[in-house]
């Protein structure tokens, strides 16, 4: 939620300092393909950026996990490239009087106060001291450097901290474990903070603008279809790998309150019954491959128990040839590495 506003507060600033001094800005928008990385479906990604910010021209870097997608053969790449044509032609052309349809002050007043408390709550966790910790014994982390992928280390100076960890790795590893943390952690408590000053009319606000807020929408859509990928029994179980039953229990104990929150104030404002109700093509889609993901899931589990705990250099190389397997097969399963 904050990066997202964060970067159309940009959009917005940059677009009327070029417009005041008559020099057009064009954008380069470096999306990753999963949600915790900027990802969203193309066409509504486009409709979602600020007013006046696309005129004509729309430049983008197509990530590698998604190319093959998009673009695997002539039919769905001449899709690609017609949903980008026509998103592009569709904001370029809309009229002034169609951009000031929403109350936009009191949606970015909305949003800003938002944003803030939602990024609090993300931050208590990713500054929580025992967090990495937690993630190194709870996640593939450090496996994942062993994959022959990508094209820089998952760290930047070598040293064991988080903020010397690149954002590949770190959405890639939440996404392994199945707790896709920084796809919507932070925004049920961002909601419930927002709720609790505002009361009925702020729950009115917010409902007016998940109707006409594209950003906003694409916000909360994306977060319900994370929280549908979430498995909370399984993430107990990578949660067993971290020794220390304090940190364990505390983390875990974070992550499974803000999970049980955030589906609850997704609800309330978008009026389903429950979560992945409103995609049922999206909810089909993903439950023909969990039944294999979730198996692959708790076996990565136990590779990873018996990888780092084996002496024995041979069983070891062959425990590393099955866990680094299972990152593949779990990230084909969930259409997305970092």
């Amino acid at each position: 939620l904050t990066s997202n506003w964060e970067l159309a507060k940009a959009q917005i600033r940059l677009t009327r300092l070029g417009s005041d001094i008559g020099v057009p800005i064009s954008f380069f928008h470096g999306r990753g393909g999963s949600v915790g990385r900027g990802g969203a479906p193309t066409g509504r990604a486009i409709a979602a950026q600020p007013a006046g910010s696309v005129h004509g021209r729309f430049r983008v870097t197509e990530q590698g996990e998604v190319v093959s997608f998009k673009y695997a053969n002539r039919g769905t790449a001449a899709y690609q490239i017609e949903l980008l044509a026509a998103s592009i032609v569709e904001h370029t052309l809309k009229s002034e009087r169609e951009q000031e349809l929403a109350p936009t002050a009191e949606f970015d007043e909305a949003m800003e106060a938002l944003s803030g408390t939602a990024q609090a709550a993300y931050r208590k966790l990713t500054q929580h001291p025992d967090l990495l910790t937690y993630f190194q014994a709870a996640s593939p982390l450090e496996e994942i450097g062993l994959l022959n992928i990508g094209s820089r280390p998952a760290r930047r100076f070598g040293a064991k901290s988080l903020s010397d960890l690149r954002a590949i790795p770190w959405v890639f590893a939440w996404a392994q474990n199945r707790h896709l943390i920084p796809g919507w952690y932070g925004v049920g408590s961002g909601i419930q903070a927002f709720l609790a000053v505002r009361g009925e009319r702020g729950l009115a606000l917010l409902r007016r603008m998940f109707e006409a807020s594209r950003l906003f929408r694409l916000v909360i859509d994306e977060v319900e279809k994370q929280l549908l990928q979430v498995d909370l029994a399984i993430v107990r179980e990578y949660a067993k790998l971290v020794e220390d039953t304090k940190v364990r229990d505390e983390i875990f104990g974070m992550i499974e309150r803000e999970c049980a929150l955030t589906v609850e104030q997704i609800l309330l404002i978008n009026g389903a019954a429950e979560i992945g109700e409103r995609f049922p093509l999206f909810r089909h889609r993903l439950a023909r491959r969990l039944k294999t993901m979730n198996q692959v899931n708790y076996e990565q589990v136990e590779l990873l128990r018996r990888f780092r705990a084996e002496t024995d250099e041979k069983k070891k190389a062959d425990y590393q040839a099955a866990l680094l397997l299972s990152i593949n097969c779990i990230a084909t399963g969930g259409g997305a590495t970092g």
